[in-house]
Parts: structure tokens; sequence; C-alpha cells
């Protein structure tokens, strides 16, 4: 396997955008999160502390605020580039502290925050996976590690979509595609329309079994499809925006915004160098055919993710989803 068959509208320019739109993109989200934690431990009336963690810090909400100064501190070497792993590896642990705060005052995790999560992860992996490659020039090795950071980013929230449309045909087989998972789901979140046009949107799903059950097997192919943002620039974008497009319909069906994800897929799919061209993201040397460009992993790499991926199954029944 080549890194030549892994391609990107990046390709050829500065990924810093890139780093500084996720960064961004995280800092926003776990800011939210920061000013709920905060909020929530300072109203133990509604909101009691129910184990050991949330038990520990109920008299400093402010904490929260603490703890997401430390991961800007994180976010800041992922942006500047300045030990981006380290950096990446710091905020991650700070993020999953203020996540377990979350889920135990508020009874589950922020979902919201699973994608800047897993995103950032995923950069992480990439770029610790670069350094497991044959030595190269500084201005290549920089290239290769971001190349391959972004290919990680993108495999981790094409993982997340997957893994959610495995999990509807684990749970129910093919029949949650049929309309009533569909129009169970708009009911269950019981949307309050303003708009005349909204809420005949709404009924015409809750009225008419077959556009329900085209709406539950779209979803299904769409979070499956998610695979194809590995597969080359048009695919990926293609992937992206149907992703979206089905973000922005389960917006419309029951109020559910996951803006995130839809942020994430936005930023690593579209075509921003060309659009914005040259001027605004300067162009950098290609890796070159002569380049060492194998990305088969180490033994120790496969190890490590496959640690990852067990520990991630184990702690999950005890909340540690962040």
């Amino acid at each position: 396997m080549r890194m030549a068959m892994w391609n990107s509208y990046w390709d050829g320019h500065s990924r810093a955008p890139l780093r500084v739109g996720l960064a961004t993109i995280a800092a926003v989200e776990f800011a939210v999160e920061a000013w709920a934690v905060a909020t929530m431990a300072a109203d133990p009336v509604h909101f009691p502390a129910t184990a050991g963690l949330s038990q520990a810090l109920a008299g400093v909400p402010w904490l929260a605020w603490v703890i997401y100064g430390s991961v800007l501190l994180g976010l800041l070497a992922l942006a500047t580039d300045r030990r981006p792993i380290a950096g990446t590896i710091w905020a991650l642990l700070c993020m999953v502290l203020l996540s377990q705060w979350q889920t135990q005052l508020f009874g589950s995790p922020s979902r919201n925050s699973f994608f800047p999560g897993a995103a950032l992860f995923g950069w992480m992996i990439g770029s610790a996976w670069a350094h497991s490659l044959p030595t190269l020039a500084a201005g290549a090795a920089r290239i290769s590690r971001q190349r391959l950071a972004e290919a990680g980013a993108l495999a981790c929230i094409a993982a997340a979509y997957v893994g959610s449309g495995t999990s509807k045909l684990l749970s129910a087989g093919i029949s949650w595609g049929d309309a009533s998972q569909v129009r169970a789901l708009i009911l269950w979140q019981s949307p309050v329309a303003s708009w005349d046009w909204l809420l005949g949107y709404r009924q015409t799903l809750l009225m008419s079994p077959g556009y329900a059950q085209a709406a539950g097997i779209a979803t299904l192919s769409i979070e499956l499809g998610a695979v194809f943002l590995l597969f080359g620039r048009r695919l990926r974008l293609l992937s992206a925006l149907a992703i979206v497009a089905m973000h922005v319909n389960i917006i419309l069906l029951c109020t559910m915004p996951y803006l995130e994800p839809m942020a994430l897929l936005l930023l690593f799919a579209l075509p921003w160098p060309q659009l914005l061209g040259s001027a605004k993201i300067p162009s950098i040397p290609s890796i070159t055919a002569e380049t060492p460009q194998s990305i088969v992993p180490p033994l120790w790499v496969i190890v490590a993710l496959a640690l990852f991926i067990a520990l991630a199954w184990l702690f999950a029944p005890l909340g540690w989803r962040g």
C-alpha cells in the first residue's frame, strides 16, 4: 500500500487551515461542555454528584473552566504544529476528564463532543504512525506526517458513522429500515414545528409509511457508506455531502442538532484550497515518487490500536465514553 493511494484536496498545499479548523471546532464544542459542567456542578439540587469524580469536584464548579483552559493549551500545540502529538494527547485527556464529570452529573455523556474527540484522536494516531516510517528529510517528514494525520482523522469520523449504522443492524436487523423506526423516532422526540411547511413535512413521514421507510433505508445506506470518506477526493466529497444532508434532515424531523460532525466533514471534505485559491492557502512541495511512501504500520502500531479498542470496550459500561 502506498501513500500515493491516499489523495486529498490539500495535497500540495499547507494543511495549517486543517489543523486550525480542527482545533477551533473542538475548542468551541468543549467551551459548551465546560459551561454545561460548571452550570450543573453549581446546582447540586437538580444535578447531584453521583460518583467519585463528581463528588470530589462538587464544591469547585469553576474547575471546569480550569480543565477547559488545559484543553486549549493542547489544542494550541496542535494548531501551531508544535509538539502536536503530545499536545493532542494532553487535550484528549483533559476532554475525557471534563466528559466524565458531565456524565456523572447529567447521567449520560455529551454526544456532541464525540466527533471532535474522535477526529483529534485520529489526527494523533496518524501523526504517531508517521513517526514509525523510515526517516525522511525534515520537509518531507512534516508533509508525510500531516497527510497521515488527515487520513487518521477522517478514518475515525468514518468509523463512527459505520459503527452507528452497524449498531442499528445488530440491534434491530434489517427491520431498522422499515417505516416504524423513523416514525417512532419523530414521535419520541416530540418536536414542535412552528412553520407550516415543517409541520407538513413531519406529518408526511408520520402518515406515509413509504416515505418513512425510504428515510430509514437512506440513513442506513449513508452511515454505512461513510467508508467512502477514505476512497479518494470525489467519493469523499459525495459521502460527506450525503452525511451533512442526512444531519440536516434529522434536524428538521427530530431537532437533534449535531453541528460538530457537519463542520468537521465540511472542513475535511470540501476542496478548500481550490475554492479559496493559493493566495489564501499557500502551496508547498508535494512528496515525490522517490520519497519512501509505505504506510504499512509496524507491529507495535497494530498492537497499540488493538489495545485502544479493547480499552474502549472495557470502559464503556463504566461511562468512560468521552
